[in-house]
């Protein structure tokens, strides 16, 4: 199969990477076109992606930021003001703006606590961009939970109400197992009132979406229980379009809630957030009178 990189794959690329509202992993664009029957599923193709991708950013055919590299990281470097007075005026609009920080917990007047736990950490951001505006904690464990990690959790979670954990796997025999793997152990290390369901990646989205099968590691121990559940394809949980994803998530965690409560609870921190607003207007009028003398 001959692949035309440039004016082919490169174009659509672009038009993938318009669909998503975060930069993803060149991993995550790979498998879309797998999906799309433009690449075959191999490492030989998806390092000649790599190769390709490269070289229209540096063209600047694509954006040269276009993708994430979440395996890569940096630190900060320099911080600070440029004189005591850029401090002073940052500070004040620090002080002005703080009313709009004040919240409450919304899911303290909710009957359940929701967690997600995914497999991939380059989905983390994705996952967490769709949770966050419901306040919810996502766990990325990449592979296999740590004892940290699932000890963490289970910590975290409320100890007056039931917490649901929500899960995202690749669907393979490694991640079919690690549901099971979880619920065993946060039950080992003490959770007690929770359930535990895996809302991706299943058979029946694989099937329903048309996304790019492997075959399945027979290298893997858990390869004969998964082949004879399921067949001897996997499915890697990145190629999931992000219109997918996001619905998925969305889904399950508004399941989860009771909107009376929820919106009694937004009206409580509009009318606090007032009050506290009014408070707050007195002491900046009286900051303002400072810089005046």
């Amino acid at each position: 199969m001959r692949i035309d990189w440039k004016g082919v794959i490169v174009p659509r690329v672009s038009q993938l990477l318009g669909m998503y509202s975060y930069r993803p992993t060149l991993r995550q664009i790979f498998y879309r076109l797998v999906a799309g029957l433009l690449i075959p599923n191999t490492e030989v193709t998806y390092k000649g992606l790599s190769r390709a991708t490269v070289l229209a950013r540096e063209e600047r055919t694509l954006d040269p930021l276009c993708f994430d590299d979440r395996i890569r990281t940096h630190t900060e470097g320099d911080f600070g003001y440029r004189s005591p007075e850029s401090f002073v005026r940052s500070s004040k609009q620090w002080i002005k703006d703080l009313p709009d920080q004040y919240t409450r917990e919304m899911w303290a007047t909710q009957q359940t606590m929701p967690i997600i736990w995914i497999e991939k950490d380059a989905l983390l951001t994705p996952v967490a961009s769709i949770a966050g505006p419901y306040r919810v904690k996502v766990y990325a464990s990449r592979g296999y939970s740590s004892f940290t990690a699932v000890y963490q959790a289970v910590m975290d979670m409320s100890s007056d109400k039931p917490t649901k954990i929500i899960q995202l796997t690749d669907f393979d025999p490694s991640g079919e197992d690690m549901v099971r793997d979880l619920e065993e152990r946060l039950t080992r290390y003490g959770a007690a009132d929770f359930e535990l369901e895996k809302i991706a990646l299943t058979q029946d989205q694989v099937s329903d979406l048309g996304l790019p099968p492997m075959p399945a590691k027979t290298s893997d121990p858990r390869y004969d229980r998964f082949a004879a559940s399921y067949g001897e394809e996997a499915v890697e949980l990145d190629a999931l379009p992000p219109d997918e994803l996001e619905s998925i998530v969305k889904n399950a965690i508004q399941s989860l809630i009771d909107q009376e409560a929820w919106d009694a609870t937004e009206k409580e921190i509009e009318e606090e957030r007032q009050t506290i607003q009014d408070r707050f207007d007195k002491l900046t009028d009286y900051l303002d009178e400072l810089d005046e003398e």
